[in-house]
């Protein structure tokens, strides 16, 4: 996929739209996709050569080869598409034009978890995700909506995978981060309050690792 295919992709956008109706034809569109693929993969299966097979039936090996080629074709219209180039690109220059199709998959999560869980949680993605996203660090297009997410993790009750959110928060640096703990240090919410002096001690310690381990440790002290 190339940088300049991302604009068939504006529609992906729609599933995080404050506006319903937007949100299910988004997510209809992608069911569709997924649909589709799913069909066309258990068909592959079925008509693939058997291995070991001296003299596989040609017939067969033309209908995989078709199957094979739709399936791909059908893949490269998913929203996963953008996101499976972006933690497979080389290089942070090459993730780059990908790194808002990351962030989207993230807000998505964050803004619409029961939608996101149906269609499409992957728990593993997202730790991939946060992983990569810190590493490389914000780019024009992400900062301020990584700070969005940072700041909805800190609020929220503990999802799987959140810690992430701490390396990300790292890589952002600046005084938004800071402004972000010091509010949420103000919250009503005890446990809130304790992420908060959590994130705190990491963005003042830069090189103690981001572990549950070291959540409970900084807890005892």
């Amino acid at each position: 996929m190339q940088a300049e295919q991302l604009a068939d992709f504006t529609w992906a956008f729609d599933v995080v739209h404050p506006d319903a109706d937007r949100r299910r034809a988004a997510i209809e569109r992608e069911k569709g996709y997924q649909d589709d693929w799913a069909r066309l993969h258990s068909w592959s299966r079925i008509v693939r050569p058997r291995s070991g097979d001296e003299l596989p039936d040609p017939r067969l090996v033309a209908e995989h080869d078709q199957t094979e080629a739709a399936k791909r074709d059908v893949h490269a219209r998913m929203f996963a598409a953008p996101i499976w180039h972006y933690l497979n690109a080389p290089t942070p220059e090459e993730r780059a034009p990908f790194a808002r199709f990351a962030v989207l998959y993230l807000r998505w999560e964050t803004d619409y978890p029961q939608e996101w869980a149906e269609h499409a949680r992957s728990w593993t993605a997202k730790r991939h995700l946060l992983r990569t996203l810190a590493a490389d660090g914000p780019t024009v297009e992400t900062h301020g909506e990584l700070l969005g997410l940072v700041a909805a993790a800190i609020g929220r009750e503990h999802r799987c995978e959140d810690l992430g959110y701490l390396k990300i928060a790292r890589s952002l640096h600046g005084p938004s981060v800071r402004m972000i703990v010091e509010s949420a240090e103000q919250s009503l919410d005890g446990l809130v309050r304790l992420r908060a002096g959590y994130l705190r001690w990491a963005l003042d310690n830069p090189a103690a690792p981001a572990t549950p381990a070291s959540w409970r440790h900084w807890l005892r002290t």
